[in-house]
């Protein structure tokens, strides 16, 4: 075909002049659209709408040439997920619906953490709609106007997850076609995910897309697909080339006035070097760009695997200090359980605050630094997957059954650290290793930097006959030199447990353990603490790689194979129990654990205390057992991480606030990457006043691990928790920044409004928690409403926000938290003198508590229910009732909870006017607490009253200064907080300190301008405030 623009001849069937790219008359049959540009659809959903009988719209997030995509909450499994809703064009098009649902078979099969999971193709009163994963944060493009440009590591770390993702669907056949920063989210723990393959072309799916329609943004688009041609997976390394070219210069290679001219000119110019617009791009990295922007696709690189290689050797050469890994958290044991409750009026507070721990990814984050390897004078060892040269494929399950067993093997070892099966997974996973046959330089380096290894075991096995031969080689992982080298054979597959023990041996030995010191090792036979059937191994070891993916429902299943095959093989009662542990199935969790602890010999040591501890754990009568475990396992392996982390959790909740701060402070020298860690250790030592220690520990975590937005949200408190209000403001601002999304940012922002005196941006705050769709986010609106009104005096409106609390609590099914709001209730109906009503609610938080098997509500139970017998003047019953909870404070471990009995017993006494005896009962229960707990302003007011009614006035107003100088601590007792100054200003009146005397007035007054009852403090105040100003 020759250009009538230029004579160039041009092969058949070209759309445009490979010379002048003139664009050429179409032939018949074969349209073409320049920018595929489809009108909006004519259907808006409304925010709250439900469509389809099961999507709860929450908010538009999207609008493209396909149509609108909605945030929406499937009712059905209670989980957000996109929705796009066709444009009508498309939607009349059964060609184009043929080709989606074609399509979709192929998307849904990626299934990696870098792609947006498609879900289904449905059809809704002649509206066709897509559902697919819901990513928070903010799309690539975004993000780079936002930051004009990012960083050189930022963009490489970037550039390789999706080099990940894309290589996983070009391995089934699937190409993108349509590439662009817009369809790539970045979530806020700094991972990519590649969004729209739903419009991709299935390379074995031919001939389903209309003959020439071109798809592709103009910007991104490859020159072959400007020309109309068949895009393979190089058309996706062009495209993904210039977005890292965008990223690291600000700007795209090509613009022009119009889409056409844009495209053609990724068909006929030389883009400029990226080098030349940012000089601080590495040269390699500007090689990169370009070739993966080469006209000629033979040129780029072959696929994304091989761009993938590339960028991973150029991050090496990236300062440690400058490069970024995404952080995932993966999902395991206790250490990482979170329980986000409604705060409990007697038990701290800030232990509901603390976000702590996190299944799924409660924890917000973005990049993380590079890892750091523990501090030790142990050697360190990762255990490679195993190569096969057998030359069966049948045995590759080998790979992974050899590396486990030597794991489990080693592990038992006082003397050796080894990397865990599940870090060493997600490590591979990370750097797209996993089904790799072997592991280059580059590879062993990098699993050896994230896992804070000193070295590395490689090993292969050959079979010849009926004989296996096992060669492994150990390596020192900085200079990649051979430490040793070991090789054991052994007939048949039911040998292979003993020759992995006898490798354990061998390898003990390569790191110049002494024979002495490997004798008196621990170490027992590998088949004897998991199983001796290779079958129920495999069973096992492949459940665990669906534990470590995620999918614990097929875990499950192939776990249960293993025991049916064995039914001693207690690990794999335990990996049951892990699975339904974090599905939140707690009762099956506690019955596989049981089964686990039955056959405890068939274990390691390790693994026998965690078990135990695991299990004893997990009730409050059994504390002690759990903790006598934890610390047999520290004794015999001190640095061990769960092992640490469950004891600082358990001397935490015992309030052992030493002992849990030494167990954290083990683990932050360590400088483990767990944000468990530094929350809670921060939390302890706000619980003993010190918060410049507890601010340090979270720009420790920043400074040395990520950005993350509960650090950023604990770091707004710990300003909140010193006054520093408008340092707390631009701290939760900088939360927000990092997941505008993320609802405990508004409770947080909320609080600290609150806290520093604007209620009325505090309303607004909450009132945007209730606006939500969560439901944790309404029952924390309603919380925070009812104790934002009740320090304002309006007592109507508060009740009414617990009593809808309560309505939604019960349809939650959420005893605990009912509980909690009947408390709430009878607090406000016994400050309210209704005792009777009061009394009611009293009994159906006891119900609801007992149905949640919860002492701590139990015991606040006991509380109001003295407080209502005294408030009724019925002293017998109110000492039965102290009686009652004295009983029950003394079953359990947690001794500062006697603290509760002492409270009431102060309240008796001083409603008996013995106000000595009062006083001694108040002060005991303080020197249990802390100014942080939520009840701290209860037992403040009530020592302060005491005092008063002595005539002590100094000491009273010394005990009210320090209520109206609590932060955090007085959210739940705005009543106690606001009739403080009242008492205040009376006690300045006697003193003669008129002056102070009026300021105090004035300040009640204020708080209670819009008091909904008649108190007979308020025309006090007012009149005595008449008097003083008259005087």
């Amino acid at each position: 075909m020759k250009c009538p623009k230029c004579n160039e001849e041009n092969p058949a069937g070209s759309r445009f002049c490979n010379k002048c790219a003139t664009q050429f008359a179409l032939t018949e049959g074969a349209p073409i659209s320049h920018t595929r540009t489809l009108e909006m659809p004519s259907q808006e959903l409304d925010v709250g709408s439900i469509f389809a009988g099961r999507y709860q719209i929450i908010e538009e997030i999207g609008r493209g040439g396909m149509g609108r995509v909605y945030k929406v909450l499937d009712k059905d499994i209670d989980e957000k997920v996109a929705l796009k809703l066709l444009n009508p064009e498309i939607a009349s098009d059964e060609k184009t619906i043929k080709r989606f649902r074609n399509e979709l078979k192929f998307a849904r099969k990626i299934t990696h953490k870098n792609v947006c999971r498609m879900y289904d193709l449905n059809e809704k009163e002649g509206t066709p709609y897509i559902t697919m994963e819901y990513v928070p944060g903010e799309d690539l493009k975004s993000s780079i106007r936002r930051m004009e440009q990012l960083t050189i590591g930022k963009a490489v770390s970037i550039a390789k997850q999706i080099c990940e993702g894309l290589a996983e669907a070009h391995r089934l056949g699937v190409v993108h076609r349509d590439l662009k920063p817009q369809n790539i989210m970045i979530d806020s723990e700094g991972n990519a995910h590649i969004m729209d393959f739903g419009i991709s072309l299935s390379l074995e799916a031919k001939g389903v897309t209309d003959a020439g329609m071109i798809i592709g943004t103009p910007e991104y688009m490859s020159p072959e697909q400007v020309e109309g041609k068949q895009a393979d997976k190089r058309s996706d390394v062009y495209s993904l080339g210039v977005i890292i070219y965008e990223m690291v210069t600000g700007r795209v290679p090509f613009t022009g006035d119009t889409a056409l001219s844009v495209a053609l000119k990724h068909k006929s110019e030389i883009p400029q070097e990226p080098r030349k617009v940012n000089a601080q791009i590495p040269g390699d990295l500007n090689k990169v760009i370009l070739k993966c922007m080469e006209k000629n696709r033979e040129k780029r690189f072959k696929g994304a695997d091989e761009l993938l290689t590339e960028l991973v050797k150029i991050e090496q050469g990236i300062p440690t200090a400058e490069r970024v890994i995404p952080k995932r958290i993966p999902l395991t044991a206790k250490e990482i359980t979170v329980q986000l409750k409604v705060k409990k009026l007697f038990v701290p507070a800030i232990v509901v605050i603390a976000l702590v721990i996190i299944v799924l990814a409660v924890s917000k984050l973005i990049p993380k630094k590079q890892a750091v390897p523990i501090p030790s004078d142990k050697p360190s060892l990762a255990v490679m997957y195993f190569t096969n040269n057998t030359g069966d494929e049948n045995l590759d399950h080998l790979r992974t059954m050899f590396s486990n067993l030597l794991i489990a093997d080693i592990t038992q070892s006082k003397y050796i650290r080894v990397l865990s099966e599940q870090k060493l997974y997600s490590i591979l996973d990370q750097l797209n290793q996993l089904e790799a046959k072997s592991y280059s330089s580059d590879v062993l380096r990098d699993v050896a930097v994230r896992g804070g290894v000193s070295h590395i075991l490689q090993g292969a096995y050959a079979k010849l006959g009926n004989e296996f031969r096992i060669n492994v080689v150990l390596l020192e992982a900085s200079t990649e030199e051979t430490v040793g080298s070991e090789t054991v054979q052994g007939e048949g597959e039911e040998k292979l447990f003993s020759m992995v023990d006898e490798l354990t041996k061998k390898i003990k030995a390569s790191f110049k353990l002494s024979e002495d010191v490997i004798a008196q090792d621990i170490d027992k036979e590998v088949g004897k603490i998991t199983t001796s059937s290779p079958e129920a191994l495999r069973y096992y070891i492949d459940a665990r790689k669906y534990h470590n993916k995620g999918d614990y429902n097929q875990s499950i299943q192939l776990m249960k194979k293993a025991v049916a095959i064995d039914t001693e093989f207690a690990m794999a009662y335990k990996g049951i129990a892990s699975s339904y542990h974090n599905l939140r199935r707690f009762s099956e969790e506690r019955k596989q654990l049981q089964k686990a602890l039955e056959l405890i010999d068939r274990v390691s040591d390790r693994e026998r205390y965690l078990i135990q501890g695991d299990f004893f754990g997990q009730s409050e009568d059994t504390y002690d057992k759990a903790i006598k475990a934890y610390n047999k396992l520290v004794q015999l392996y001190p640095d061990d991480r769960v092992a640490n982390i469950n004891l600082a959790r358990m001397y935490m909740g015992l309030e052992e606030w030493d002992k849990s701060i030494e167990r954290f402070e083990v683990l932050k020298q360590a400088r483990i990457d767990s944000l468990f860690i530094y929350t809670n250790l921060a939390i302890v030592y706000w619980y003993e006043g010190d918060y410049g220690k507890a601010g340090e520990v979270l720009e420790f975590y920043l400074e040395n691990f990520s950005d993350n937005i509960i650090i950023r949200g604990l770091l707004a408190y710990n300003y909140l928790f010193k006054g520093e209000y408008t340092s707390a403001l631009t701290e939760v601002d900088n939360a927000i920044s990092l997941d505008p999304t993320f609802p405990r940012n508004t409770y947080i922002k909320g609080d600290i409004y609150y806290v520093g005196g604007n209620f009325i941006e505090a309303e607004k705050e909450y009132q945007k928690l209730i606006g939500t769709v969560e439901n944790a986010g309404q029952l924390d609106g309603r919380d925070r409403l009812g104790a934002l009104y009740l320090s304002q005096g309006k007592f109507e409106k508060s009740e009414s926000q617990i009593k809808q609390a309560i309505e939604l609590a019960e349809k939650l099914g959420e005893k605990g938290g009912e509980s909690e709001f009947h408390l709430q209730l009878a607090y406000r109906y016994i400050i309210s003198g209704r005792f009777e009503e009061a009394l009611e609610e009293c009994e159906k938080a006891w119900s609801c508590a007992a149905e949640a098997k919860d002492p701590e509500y139990q015991r606040s139970v006991f509380v109001l229910k003295g407080l209502v017998y005294l408030g009724k003047g019925a002293m017998n019953e109110a000492q039965n009732i102290a009686a009652e909870l004295k009983k029950l404070t003394q079953k359990g471990l947690h001794r500062k909870l006697i603290r509760d009995y002492h409270y009431l017993n102060g309240r008796k006494e001083l409603k008996k006017n013995n106000f000595s005896r009062a006083i001694k009962e108040f002060e005991k229960a303080l020197s249990l607490s802390s100014l942080q707990h939520s009840f701290s302003a209860l037992y403040l007011d009530s020592l302060a009253l005491a005092y008063y009614k002595a005539g002590d006035l100094d000491k009273a107003q010394e005990q009210y200064e320090k209520i109206i100088s609590l932060t955090y601590g007085r959210i739940s007792y705005g009543d106690i907080f606001a009739r403080s100054f009242y008492m205040l200003g009376k006690i300045c009146q006697e003193k003669g300190l008129k002056e102070k005397a009026l300021e105090f007035y004035r300040k009640f007054l204020d708080l209670w301008e819009s008091a909904g009852q008649d108190f007979p403090e308020i025309p006090d105040a007012r009149e005595q405030l008449t008097a003083l100003q008259t005087e």
